[in-house]
């Protein structure tokens, strides 16, 4: 290969490599195991909250809806029932109390990572989310879910939506992975 032909193939490497984005990937901690009976997992209650920062936030009305869809396909992927209530109590029926909490987020969407590229910054999602027995209320476990992309990724790097779209995945492979009682 001549060194013309290794001068256009070098900038053509690096564009492509800013225009590949990394999927996002979820940081997820918890120590205790889950125990979840199967027929429980088949209904899924929501109770979707946000800290008093979280709540200022001019994002968080979109963000809340993707969580919600978000958990909405995933769990309806599994084959299970998810409903939306603004509490979990106990109900006296089998099923899961999901209830997230989001501590912080920096909302961004493809759209301002195209036009302004590496400028716009980062975006994150920290959450928690306690998961109790609909049946009793008692607490089956708690676990953290967070996530970020770099600006350095690219253009296609992770924005948040597709950062929900992860943890809502990983929220319903705990539930789907955790042992019967």
């Amino acid at each position: 290969m001549n060194s013309s032909k290794i001068l256009l193939a070098l900038p053509c490497a690096l564009a492509l490599s800013m225009l590949s984005g990394c999927a996002a990937s979820v940081k997820s901690g918890g120590t205790e195991a889950l125990a979840i009976q199967d027929s429980a997992k088949r209904n899924l209650v929501l109770n979707l909250q946000g800290t008093s920062k979280v709540q200022q936030n001019e994002d968080w009305p979109q963000l809340k809806q993707e969580w919600k869809e978000a958990l909405q396909y995933e769990a309806t992927q599994a084959g299970y029932r998810l409903s939306e209530a603004q509490a979990s109590s106990p109900s006296g029926q089998d099923g899961v109390g999901i209830k997230v909490n989001v501590t912080n987020f920096r909302y961004l969407t493809p759209g301002s990572r195209y036009g302004a590229g590496v400028m716009v910054g980062n975006a994150w999602v920290n959450s928690s989310a306690d998961f109790t027995d609909l049946k009793s209320g008692q607490l089956i476990g708690t676990r953290t879910y967070d996530t970020s992309s770099s600006a350095w990724e690219g253009v296609m790097s992770a924005m948040t939506q597709e950062q929900v779209e992860a943890i809502a995945k990983q929220i319903i492979s705990d539930i789907k992975s955790a042992k019967v009682q």
